[in-house]
């Protein structure tokens, strides 16, 4: 398939049934559907699973989120591109006419990965998710708004239009109904841990920030710069939260657990673990951009924090 970038923004597509869509702020096109795309973070699978085209992913890399336990197995029998970005050459291999990214840097040339001007000249088009633009990952802070955005373009690349919309309806229905819910609730106090090669870090802003929102929640982090901020165990028990979410990179029901052991072990004499209010989430539930899983997530938090305002369901 062949794709073209056209900077000046103005979406015409030159040739019958060409298709145009637009990502980091630049216009590219496409002289058909994708019918082989590569993602490089499994949670991007949620999206085009719930579209109708998840049976087009020929490839993937493993990305820092976990597939959604319905999806494991059938992501686990693709070919895996690397643990974080694609090399030039495994693309290649794995004849893809899109790649769908969630952080640009991934398709910047770092660390072996192909740029997107090189992918344009193998033939292979880039979509970048909303809220992945930026090259400096702690100013990006976008939130969960940026899904509309991201349902809105893959519903054109793919011509599943009606399907994109379709899908944007249910999902609001979600947060429509978890911010009905919780309008009377007060706002809990809350931080967000995880863990990464022995270092903590608490969310500070971003989608994960927003989805604390959306759920009801006031992050006690939310003064700190960026969407992460690497923090001591002693700074998260000085701030005493009411409420803690681990997060738990393995989306499975082993890892939470440990996850909920290790904040009963570290934070045992703050107010969320003595009166039991913790939480061990999925990591794409809050984090995974152009995924449809935080909204999950929104809902997820909601109850843990309010739980009496889904006593009805």
């Amino acid at each position: 398939m062949g794709c073209a970038d056209t900077d000046d923004g103005s979406g015409e597509a030159d040739g019958l049934g060409a298709i145009t869509f637009k990502s980091c702020g630049k216009t590219f096109e496409l002289d058909r559907a994708p019918k082989r795309v590569v993602i490089t973070t499994d949670a991007l699978a949620d999206t085009l699973f719930a579209l109708g085209v998840g049976d087009r992913i020929v490839a993937k890399t493993r990305g820092e989120s976990a597939p959604a336990p319905e999806l494991k197995k059938r992501l686990a029998a693709l070919p895996s591109l690397g643990t974080r970005n694609p090399s030039t050459e495994a693309l290649v291999a794995a004849k893809p006419d899109l790649l769908i990214t969630d952080q640009i840097e991934k398709v910047s040339g770092n660390q072996g990965s192909p740029t997107i001007a090189e992918l344009k000249k193998l033939g292979i088009a880039t979509y970048v998710v909303s809220g992945g633009c930026a090259k400096d990952l702690a100013a990006d802070t976008s939130g969960l708004a940026s899904l509309d955005a991201d349902l809105d373009q893959l519903g054109t690349i793919f011509t599943v239009e009606k399907r994109a919309d379709a899908l944007t309806d249910r999902l609001h229905g979600k947060l429509d109904d978890v911010r009905k819910r919780i309008a009377e609730q007060p706002q809990r106090k809350v931080a967000e841990i995880s863990r990464v090669a022995g270092q903590l870090y608490v969310t500070s802003g971003g989608l994960s920030n927003d989805v604390l929102k959306r759920a009801g929640g006031t992050n006690v982090f939310a003064d700190l710069p960026g969407q992460f901020a690497p923090i001591s165990a002693e700074q998260i028990i000085a701030r005493n939260p009411g409420a803690i979410i681990v997060d738990d990179f393995t989306a499975s029901t082993q890892g939470q657990q440990e996850s909920i052991e290790f904040l009963k072990r570290t934070f045992p004499h703050t107010d969320a673990v003595k009166k039991g209010r913790i939480l061990a989430i999925d990591s794409a539930k809050t984090g995974a951009r152009g995924s449809t899983r935080p909204v999950d997530g929104v809902v997820d938090v909601a109850r843990f924090l309010h739980p009496s305002a889904f006593r009805s369901q």
